[in-house]
């Protein structure tokens, strides 16, 4: 038989209080009689009628009084998704917090949907990055509702962005300015080594010579300030998919921002990144220049104090 909260305290009351026989008890409600007895030990113990553990999956946590402040809180200043926030309150507060229970309460709060298009298992996504910042950025051109042209240099290893701006059309000299003004302003720290962009004619020459060259202002550019220039293959944009994602994100929040230097400093110094373990591009950028900075700092000690970067 199985027993209820309601048998367990007729049992101890009947056997502790009343005298009935454990031997009795455990024929009345078919039970072993060494069930009655632990029963019958815990009440004498502390005099409350023992409570059964409920069967099936233990709770995921017992939540602190003010996780729903905690989520909507979150969710408001980073403008992050159930399972973003969740991994948030994990890592930097320390609650143990299941990824739906903080989808359950963005929807009791009208600040998350149901998707439908989430059915089935997909495919494992494999991420694909440089270990140091400045080794490879990308660029490229992208044109909002407004009719306005977005470009952006963006560190391939901590997504931050190093320039940013709107203008009313795509031109090879704006790309030129974005990126001389990045390499120019971290030029001290380490230069851009790579560039990563693709076919489009603000970067490069379709139109070249038969020895494969060409005289494109961007390119030569690149070409003066030793930066190595990648293109993405034809028809693959998954390889410049880092800026494309960050176009995403620029749609999303960008009208909540004065300016795009406002929205530019929000997301790289407030925004925690998912792919980054919740922190922001801002914090991965300089971590992951470290051993570099180091590196220059010991070769100027050797050369006597000099610093000859230029």
């Amino acid at each position: 038989m199985t027993l209820e909260d309601d048998d367990v305290r007729k049992i101890v009351t009947w056997v502790v209080d009343k005298g009935l026989s454990t031997e009795q008890a455990a024929k009345d409600f078919d039970v072993s009689q060494r069930r009655i007895q632990q029963l019958a030990k815990k009440y004498r113990e502390t005099g409350k009628i023992p409570m059964l553990k409920k069967r099936g999956r233990k709770p995921y946590a017992d939540y602190p009084e003010d996780i729903e402040e905690r989520i909507i809180q979150a969710s408001e200043e980073f403008q992050m998704g159930a399972t973003l926030i969740a991994k948030y309150l994990r890592k930097k507060d320390d609650v143990k917090i299941a990824d739906s229970k903080v989808h359950e309460v963005l929807l009791e709060n009208n600040m998350a949907r149901e998707n439908d298009n989430k059915k089935g298992r997909k495919k494992p996504w494999v991420r694909y990055e440089r270990n140091h910042s400045l080794s490879a950025v990308h660029m490229d051109w992208h044109q909002n509702k407004h009719g306005k042209w977005i470009c952006a240099v963006l560190d391939d290893s901590s997504r931050k962005i190093l320039s940013g701006g709107e203008y009313n059309s795509r031109s090879a000299e704006a790309s030129i300015e974005l990126l001389d003004e990045a390499f120019k302003k971290f030029r001290h720290v380490r230069p851009i080594r790579e560039v990563i962009t693709d076919h489009g004619t603000e970067f490069y020459a379709n139109k070249r010579d038969k020895d494969g060259e060409a005289d494109h202002s961007f390119e030569n550019y690149c070409k003066e300030k030793g930066i190595k220039h990648l293109l993405c293959k034809y028809n693959h944009p998954q390889s410049n998919g880092k800026i494309e994602k960050w176009f995403d994100t620029y749609e999303k929040h960008r009208y909540r921002f004065g300016s795009i230097d406002e929205f530019i400093d929000w997301y790289n110094h407030i925004k925690p990144h998912f792919s980054l373990d919740i922190r922001t591009p801002e914090e991965v950028f300089w971590k992951r220049l470290r051993s570099y900075i180091l590196g220059n700092f010991f070769e100027m000690i050797k050369k006597g104090g000099k610093n000859e970067t230029k």
